[in-house]
């Protein structure tokens, strides 16, 4: 759990970065355009990390559950990340502790996105006349 944190720290970190990039190389941007260039970077970036997160959920329960293969694997990550939980598949006895951290990870996870897309809202709106009204 904490290498999928770490990983979203680091892409948390890009997403940030990104977006003072995109301030800084275009100022001139108005209204919607100046909301949609970092608000995609930052909703891709979101994506790629929780996808690699996943995909590492997968590899540590291939071996610990009785999977066919690494789709059905890559499925259970996903849905109990997501904490939707499909309940088709679930993990042998010793290693059921992994279901809830996988949860916890995603919820977290779910958290942090929404904090870091309200911040680069909300830096947006704090630099550009156009969204007085919002701030």
């Amino acid at each position: 759990m904490a290498i999928n944190l770490i990983i979203h720290a680091f892409f948390m970190f890009l997403i940030l970065k990104s977006q003072s990039y995109y301030l800084r190389n275009y100022p001139h941007l108005k209204g919607i355009a100046s909301i949609m260039g970092p608000l995609l970077a930052a909703t891709f970036l979101i994506i790629i990390s929780c996808f690699i997160q996943v995909i590492l959920w997968s590899l540590l329960v291939f071996d610990f559950g009785k999977f066919d293969d690494f789709n059905d694997a890559l499925y259970f990550s996903g849905t109990t990340y997501t904490t939707i939980g499909a309940g088709k598949q679930f993990l042998v006895p010793p290693y059921r502790a992994f279901e809830p951290m996988i949860a916890c990870t995603g919820m977290l996870v779910t958290g942090l996105n929404t904090a870091i897309l309200f911040a680069v809202l909300s830096n947006i709106a704090r630099k550009n006349p156009d969204f007085e009204d919002f701030i």
